[in-house]
């Protein structure tokens, strides 16, 4: 979605300061043509069109709006530098301090926009297994009952949720049951490109069990949860992983409960959008609901 460079509160000499101050030689070429990207929640992210003599070339700028729990900004320059080229986008330049980023645009469609027409299930687990495959070893955990308190803090309201859930959902994961993981694969974050699916936004990357990773993308497109065991069961054999419907709960309901955490968060930092509260909304109605895998 295009937009002003007021609509976010920068003017686009403002912008043009930003790109020059992270990448210092190309203060001397246009920057023009910027463009708000709609979606982001904690980033604002700006595409723009850098020309020079002999070149134009697009850019995406990311600048984070507000501090996020887990969101470690040393720890995703390190990852940038192992991320495989055939997976996801190494960023041109990214200021550690501040988390501002310039990234290649790359041409393709949103999953979200093109999985309904084009793709099925299995198509899923064949960019799971490939995606899982290449990504390197991390040393960060990423635990969602650990990084609750974070989210929403010691309120009335997460004590009393918390104190309604399995008691597996608060619990960290068994070790040898995790690997590299996104921990954010939702379908707005996978590109479809003639090359391939391009993955994108690893600020959450961290280690944890794949069927997170799993859950998310599926109920990221909104599927059927009825179609989660079989897919699930298909994942672990072409991954050769033990699976137990016990692991798939776990999986289950912590993507839930970190997506009623993370929603929580933005609603107690002003972020007033619809589909935050709606976001909210439903996790907690999903949690009041588990299903039994």
């Amino acid at each position: 979605m295009k937009g002003h460079s007021s609509s976010l509160g920068f003017s686009k000499t403002e912008l043009r300061d930003i790109i020059c101050s992270l990448v210092p030689s190309w203060r001397d070429d246009a920057l023009e043509d910027f463009d708000f990207l709609s979606g982001g929640y904690s980033n604002a992210n700006i595409a723009f069109t850098r020309r020079s003599a002999d070149q134009n070339e697009r850019y995406v700028l990311r600048i984070p709006q507000r501090l996020q729990p887990y969101v470690n900004r040393v720890a995703e320059s390190a990852w940038y530098l192992d991320l495989p080229p055939s997976v996801g986008i190494r960023p041109v330049a990214l200021d550690i301090p501040t988390g501002q980023m310039i990234s290649a645009w790359v041409g393709g469609e949103l999953l979200v926009d093109v999985y309904a027409d084009r793709f099925s299930e299995n198509d899923l687990l064949t960019y799971l297994h490939t995606l899982h495959g290449a990504l390197p070893y991390v040393a960060e955990q990423y635990s969602v009952p650990a990084l609750l308190a974070d989210f929403v803090g010691p309120s009335e309201q997460a004590g009393t949720l918390m104190d309604a859930l399995p008691t597996a959902l608060t619990q960290a994961h068994q070790p040898g049951h995790t690997v590299t993981c996104h921990n954010d694969l939702n379908p707005w974050n996978i590109l479809v490109t003639p090359n391939g699916w391009v993955t994108l936004d690893w600020e959450f990357v961290g280690q944890n069990d794949a069927l997170f990773d799993l859950v998310s993308l599926h109920q990221g497109l909104e599927l059927e949860v009825d179609s989660l065991p079989d897919l699930a069961n298909k994942w672990a054999r072409g991954w050769a992983h033990d699976y137990s419907a016990e692991r798939l709960t776990q999986a289950f309901g912590q993507f839930w409960l970190r997506e009623w955490g993370w929603a929580r968060f933005q609603m107690n930092a002003g972020n007033s959008r619809d589909e935050v509260s709606t976001q909210a909304a439903v996790a907690e109605a999903m949690l009041a609901n588990l299903p039994q895998f």
